[in-house]
C-alpha cells in the first residue's frame, strides 16, 4: 500500500519587527489624533472665554452707557436691577451676578437635554461674561462719540460677533442662546438669531412703557443687527452644497454614517483617464464642511471637490450643532 506524500505550503509570516512596527505606527497615528483633539478642545474653550470678554466689553462700553435696552437675558437682568434699585436705592450695579443667577435654570437644560460639551463650553462663556460685566465699569469707550446710530452699529457687530463665536465652536453665550439652540434642535426651521429676536419682544414690551420711543427704536435696531451677526458668524446656519469626484466609495459611507447627512451618488468616467469614479452630491452646514473636507483628503488625496455656498434647501434638513 503506497502512501501519497502531501506537500504543505508554508505561508509567509510577518516578522516580529514588522508586526511591532505596524503596531507602533498605529499608536503614533492614534496619539497624533488624540493630541489634535485635545488642542482643538483647548482652542474651543479659549474661544468661549474670548466670547464672554467681547460680548461684555461691547455691552458695558457701548450699549449700556447710552441707556439702550437689550432684548436678551442681559436685558432681563437690567430690568431686575432697576426694580431692586427702586427697592434698595443704594444697591450697586450687580448685572453680572443677576445674569449668572438667571442662567442657572437654563444651564440645567443645557446639561440634561442638549450636550455635555455644549454645557461645559457655555458654562465657561457664562462665567467669563458675568465676571467681565461685574468688573468692567459701565462707561462709554469714546466719550466724544454721540451718534446713536454709530453706537448701535458698532455694538451690534461686536456683541453679535462675541455671541456667535461661542456658538461657532459648539457652545453658546448663555441665556436665551441656550433656549434658542434647544428650540433649533427641535424645529429645523428655527435659527438662533430668529429665536433671540422673538424672545426679545418681551423685553421691548417693558421698554415701551419705561423708556422713550427713541431709545426703544434704537434698541430694536441693535437687536436686529445683533441677531443678524450671530447667524452670520454661526456656521451651522449656512448650508453648503458639496460634490465630490473620487474613486473611493468610503467617502460616501462617511457622509451618511458619520456626518449623518443624506447623499446622492452615481458612477461616472474620468474625462482624461476613462477610469471609473464615484460622483457624490450632498448638502451640509458650513460648520461640517471643515471636517468633511479634511476627511475627503484623507480618503483620497486626488479627490475633486466642488463647493457651492449659501444654497437654499427645500425638504428636511436637520440643524447639526455638534
Amino acid at each position: 500500500m503506497k502512501l501519497k506524500s502531501q506537500s504543505t505550503e508554508v505561508k509567509p509570516t510577518t516578522s516580529g519587527n514588522e508586526s511591532s512596527g505596524g503596531v507602533e505606527k498605529k499608536k503614533n497615528q492614534l496619539s497624533q489624533t488624540e493630541r489634535k483633539r485635545i488642542w482643538q478642545d483647548v482652542l474651543d474653550y479659549f474661544l468661549c472665554s474670548l466670547d464672554g470678554v467681547i460680548y461684555a466689553f461691547g455691552m458695558n462700553m457701548l450699549i449700556l452707557p447710552v441707556g439702550l435696552t437689550i432684548g436678551n437675558l442681559t436685558g432681563i437682568a437690567r430690568i431686575l436691577l432697576s426694580l431692586l434699585q427702586w427697592i434698595f436705592p443704594n444697591l450697586q450695579d450687580i448685572t453680572g451676578m443677576l445674569y449668572l443667577a438667571l442662567n442657572l435654570p437654563l444651564m440645567i437644560l443645557a446639561f440634561s437635554s442638549i450636550n455635555r460639551k455644549f454645557f461645559m463650553k457655555t458654562l465657561i462663556s457664562v462665567i467669563t461674561t458675568s465676571l467681565v460685566l461685574t468688573f468692567i465699569p459701565v462707561r462709554p469707550i469714546i466719550p466724544e462719540l454721540n451718534d446713536m446710530l454709530t453706537i448701535v452699529l458698532l455694538g451690534g457687530l461686536i456683541c453679535g460677533f462675541g455671541a456667535g463665536l461661542s456658538l461657532r465652536v459648539g457652545g453658546s453665550a448663555g441665556g436665551i442662546e441656550i433656549l434658542a439652540v434647544y428650540m433649533s434642535m427641535k424645529k429645523p426651521d428655527f435659527s438662533v438669531g430668529r429665536v433671540n429676536l422673538m424672545i426679545s419682544l418681551i423685553v421691548y414690551v417693558h421698554a415701551w412703557f419705561t423708556k422713550t420711543p427713541v431709545i426703544v427704536i434704537y434698541s430694536i435696531i441693535f437687536t436686529l443687527i445683533y441677531s443678524y451677526v450671530i447667524d452670520l458668524v454661526h456656521h451651522q446656519n449656512v448650508k453648503v452644497s458639496v460634490m465630490v469626484v473620487s474613486k473611493n466609495k468610503e467617502i460616501l459611507n462617511y457622509i451618511t454614517s458619520v456626518t449623518n447627512r443624506g447623499a446622492t451618488y452615481w458612477q461616472g468616467k474620468g474625462g482624461y483617464t476613462d477610469n471609473d469614479v464615484y460622483v457624490i452630491n450632498t448638502v451640509i452646514s458650513k460648520y461640517e464642511l471643515i471636517s468633511l473636507r479634511r476627511k475627503i483628503v484623507d480618503f483620497d488625496p486626488c479627490a475633486f471637490i466642488i463647493e457651492n455656498n449659501s444654497v437654499n434647501v427645500t425638504g428636511h434638513f436637520q440643524s447639526h450643532f455638534f
